[in-house]
């Protein structure tokens, strides 16, 4: 898995991406974000918020006083999502998840939406989420199609074939090995959701 190879092909995207993804029927998105469990008030850090298809729909969780940061590695894709956020609760970085350096114990939540498969390193991303969220924060690592479907469609892709969603076990092993206590796995024909608490 070639990073480079990756932020090439997300940045390339960007300006098409919201015409060509797969993952923005706004009912999915809605019906995704009613199964996230948010604190109103809560600072929410978004792991790969690409060009802000999900933004709309954590948003209406929220109130005045919340805030989200959103991160994304490929400049072109955080650009058009910033583009799309008037909004002065928004926070935007360009960064990679493994390297994202922010104060411990930041956030209530952090969402991985159709961005999981893409971490370069999957168990240094999850030790750093874990740094940052709070004492019983929450982390969703969530799509809006199944782990086959997303699977596949990845395997499908040149140099994506390796940007896959662990299968239940491997899951389990790797937020277990980074320090979440309590998580909860569900992978149905329209969605992928792992749920796991600080």
């Amino acid at each position: 898995m070639d990073k480079r190879i990756s932020r090439k092909f997300f940045n390339d995207q960007a300006a098409h991406w919201d015409e060509t993804a797969r993952n923005n029927d706004p009912k999915k998105l809605h019906a995704l974000a009613d199964r996230l469990v948010i604190p109103k008030k809560a600072w929410i850090l978004d792991v790969g918020t690409g060009t802000g298809i999900f933004l709309p729909y954590l948003k209406e969780k929220m109130n005045r006083q919340s805030r989200i940061i959103c991160m994304d590695f490929a400049y072109n894709m955080l650009a058009i999502a910033h583009a799309k956020t008037a909004a002065n609760s928004f926070g935007f970085i360009c960064s990679e998840i493994e390297t994202l350096h922010l104060s411990p114990e930041l956030f209530d939540a952090a969402i991985c939406y159709s961005t999981f498969p893409h971490f370069h390193d999957k168990p240094r991303a999850l030790n750093n989420i874990f740094k940052l969220l709070k004492k019983g924060g929450w982390l969703y690592i969530c799509h809006t199609a199944s782990r086959e479907t997303i699977n596949n469609i990845h395997r499908n892709i040149p140099d994506f074939q390796d940007h896959l969603l662990p299968e239940k076990q491997e899951m389990e092993y790797l937020l277990t090995y980074v320090g979440f206590s309590e998580f909860v796995i569900t992978d149905q024909p329209d969605s992928y959701l792992t749920a796991a608490r600080k």
